[in-house]
């Protein structure tokens, strides 16, 4: 009598393998939800700098800063998506519309923008004295839903952009 082999694979052999495609996972699941965060926190410093060109630009043409926002509580939109989820930018947004600013696709953060004339001085404490038209851009959300928000602030004096969450200007 012949005895055939077997073709196959032995239970050891698929345990290993398992573990394997584990280890694999718990290493590559992490770095892509920090990936994921990333390019979603780009959007801010994307939209905040379209903000600054089209104020310089209103500037030059009118002499002074857009106010589109009455402060930082004028949010647009006016509310976040629960568990970083995004939002389509109103359709009809006069004050925005007249700063030309207007984001791309749907947005994970809300703006605001206000804006001065010297002798004012804008909110937050940001050292600024007024001596000069000003203005200041915001951006907030919260990119994966935990409840913690993130800020980005840029402002006229200067081409940085701040970062809450102890990452100081990048």
């Amino acid at each position: 009598m012949t005895r055939r082999a077997q073709a196959g694979f032995t239970l050891l052999e698929l345990m290993i393998v398992v573990i394997i495609i584990g280890v694999l996972a718990a290493v590559a699941i992490p770095a892509f939800t920090a990936y994921v965060y990333r390019a979603r926190a780009s959007e801010a410093p994307d939209f905040l700098s379209e903000i600054r060109q089209r104020q310089e630009s209103y500037r030059s043409e009118f002499g002074q800063y857009a106010a589109v926002s009455t402060g930082f509580g004028d949010l647009m939109p006016s509310s976040l998506v629960p568990n970083g989820g995004v939002q389509s930018w109103p359709a009809s947004t006069p004050k925005w519309d007249e700063l030309g600013a207007r984001p791309d696709g749907p947005v994970y953060f809300q703006y605001a923008t206000v804006a001065g004339l010297p002798g004012t001085t804008p909110p937050g404490g940001l050292g600024y004295d007024g001596s000069d038209f000003w203005f200041v851009s915001h951006a907030v959300g919260d990119l994966d839903g935990d409840g913690t928000k993130v800020t980005f602030e840029s402002y006229s004096a200067g081409n940085h952009i701040w970062i809450s969450e102890g990452k100081g200007w990048e």
